[in-house]
């Protein structure tokens, strides 16, 4: 239902509008790793903007351009070894997104960027995913506040950059970009975080002195005593 839903004009317009706000922030990315966890459009859609040296997707489902089938609460990835994460929808439509928000941590070196595209539950989107039975866009398991992710982030020492909306319904022109400034009831949006780099504290060993002897020692004489 949701690759049905994807490809009506609608969805259309979300994939175009989104992969144009992605590749903003993929211009000012750069390194040497950037992976995408979970499918979302085409596999091309947002990795083909990267300007990192690799690119991978780490999907749910064998398709053509998916690196690997994973499951984004246990990736299989080393520690502190990439520089940016995407995650387009991954949070609403998985099963436990706190650990796979975890485990992104994990992998993100310091001064990674985490990029997120999450639906709005302030929009005419977010109540009729309310009101349907099957969730608004089709298959869409929850829907995340801002807020709500912000303040998981920060616990995650993960500090926020920037939110952007983006109004599928609206044309790409001056409106469109007037209305994405003014996030707050917008059909979607795109989070940029970057984790912090926590400073370390260099504890030097403390220096002994020796006690002074009070009043000091006799000094020896010569003198011979007659």
């Amino acid at each position: 239902m949701q690759i049905e839903w994807l490809e009506t004009s609608v969805g259309q317009n979300l994939l175009l509008q989104e992969q144009q706000l992605v590749g903003k922030v993929l211009d000012r990315v750069f390194g040497d790793q950037i992976v995408q966890i979970g499918n979302w459009g085409a596999p091309e859609l947002f990795l083909t903007q990267a300007r990192t040296q690799f690119a991978a997707l780490l999907g749910n489902e064998l398709l053509p351009g998916v690196g690997a089938i994973v499951a984004p609460q246990r990736l299989p990835v080393i520690t502190d070894s990439i520089d940016a994460v995407l995650l387009p929808h991954t949070l609403e439509l998985g099963l436990e997104p706190h650990a796979v928000l975890r485990e992104v941590h994990r992998v993100l070196r310091p001064d990674g960027k985490l990029i997120v595209l999450g639906f709005n539950p302030l929009s005419w989107w977010g109540l009729k995913h309310t009101l349907s039975p099957s969730g608004f866009p089709p298959g869409l398991r929850r829907q995340i506040p801002k807020r709500r992710l912000s303040d998981w982030l920060r616990l995650l020492n993960l500090n926020i950059e920037s939110v952007t909306g983006c109004y599928a319904s609206v044309s790409a022109g001056k409106a469109g970009k007037l209305l994405r400034r003014w996030h707050w009831f917008a059909s979607a949006y795109l989070l940029v975080a970057t984790k912090e780099t926590i400073p370390m504290t260099i504890i030097r060993p403390r220096v002994m002195h020796r006690a002074r002897l009070v009043g000091g020692l006799v000094n020896p004489t010569t003198r011979n005593i007659v």
